[in-house]
């Protein structure tokens, strides 16, 4: 079939709507455009179509993974589960995915590194929450337990759960018994992230004052 018409789309700019006589073959992206040099007069084949097709879903599926990405960064994980969401099919997100690796825009150890530093120092989460979240992001178990050992070393986990518990104990009702409010503490603690070693001498120090 022969390209008879092409025009720019008002509403998808910049796009193209390509014709061959009176049908509409596709709308694509001005990249997709350039890159096939097509123009007026230009043949294709089914296969070319299809190969015009899949190029041009991997260009619109990487300017949303662009989209996405300058609000802030994301977590290849979580950027795939957003694409699929658009309505991507995977091999397509797949391409985009390399496309991003390729230019250096996609960084899991980057993000973990600052998703750590932050979890701790403006979120005072312990290193059992920091890991399950960036689980759920898709980073690998041995890779969050070797950095937290590093980043997270116990005597901080210590300080900043002594300093959650102290914040915590002020808020709790005078009337409850000294065992009901190591309860509560420890359960608030364990929900912040902290182990029952962190947890125990920091009861046991309360205790005693």
């Amino acid at each position: 079939m022969q390209i008879t018409k092409i025009e720019r789309a008002k509403k998808r700019t910049p796009a193209y709507h390509i014709y061959s006589d009176d049908t509409l073959l596709f709308t694509i992206s001005e990249e997709t455009l350039i890159h096939f040099r097509l123009s007026k007069g230009v043949e294709l084949s089914e296969r070319d179509l299809q190969t015009i097709y899949e190029y041009d879903q991997v260009q619109w599926c990487f300017l949303q993974a662009i989209r996405y990405l300058s609000r802030r960064g994301h977590f290849e994980l979580e950027l795939k589960q957003k694409l699929h969401h658009k309505g991507y099919a995977p091999e397509i997100i797949d391409q985009t995915i390399q496309q991003l690796r390729r230019k250096q825009l996609l960084d899991d150890e980057h993000l973990m590194v600052q998703f750590v530093h932050d979890g701790i120092h403006l979120r005072k989460y312990g290193p059992l929450l920091l890991a399950k979240k960036l689980m759920a992001k898709g980073v690998p178990s041995d890779q969050i337990r070797t950095y937290l050992q590093e980043a997270y070393p116990q005597d901080k986990q210590m300080q900043i759960a002594d300093e959650l518990s102290r914040k915590k104990q002020a808020t709790l009702p005078d009337k409850l018994s000294p065992q009901q409010r190591r309860q509560k503490l420890s359960a608030f603690l364990q929900q912040r992230g902290f182990s029952w070693d962190v947890i125990r001498p920091i009861l046991n120090n309360l205790s005693a004052e």
